[in-house]
């Protein structure tokens, strides 16, 4: 699979406030912010649920993996999406930055990638899933 995916037990705003607050735990931050609901009604004038993309980097990591491979800033940064859906259910999906990195060849980039990959885990694993509803 190419991402980590959570329902989280929080609104949408709160769970911008919680993956922000959790990547900055894992030394990460948010370099970019894509609000893909206004940008749909600015530019197709459509109207679309809550979307934003969060561009999250770890510094070291994107230092360590340009010193590997010059071109592989064209893969940055790892997004983190949050999304509402229906009945106000918000999830929470991350890139898997191991498969993002599998296209670089190097067994160095693995290792990068792979560590890479934890970190974003570890994120996912910071916010509060939701409870199931039970049918």
């Amino acid at each position: 699979m190419y991402h980590f995916s959570k329902v989280v037990d929080a609104s949408f705003d709160q769970a911008i406030a919680q993956v922000t607050q959790a990547l900055k735990e894992e030394g990460m931050g948010v370099l970019t912010e894509i609000d893909v609901q206004a940008a749909f009604k600015q530019k197709l004038d459509v109207d679309f649920r809550k979307y934003k993309i969060l561009g999250a980097c770890h510094p070291l990591v994107a230092y360590q993996m340009l010193q590997t491979d010059d071109k592989a800033g064209v893969l940055y940064p790892c997004n983190v999406v949050v999304q509402e859906h229906e009945e106000g259910r918000v999830e929470v999906s991350a890139v898997d930055p191991l498969i993002m990195f599998l296209t670089l060849h190097s067994p160095k980039a693995k290792e990068i990638a792979i560590a890479a990959s934890q970190k974003i885990q570890a994120v996912m694993d910071r916010l509060p899933a939701a409870v199931p509803v039970a049918a």
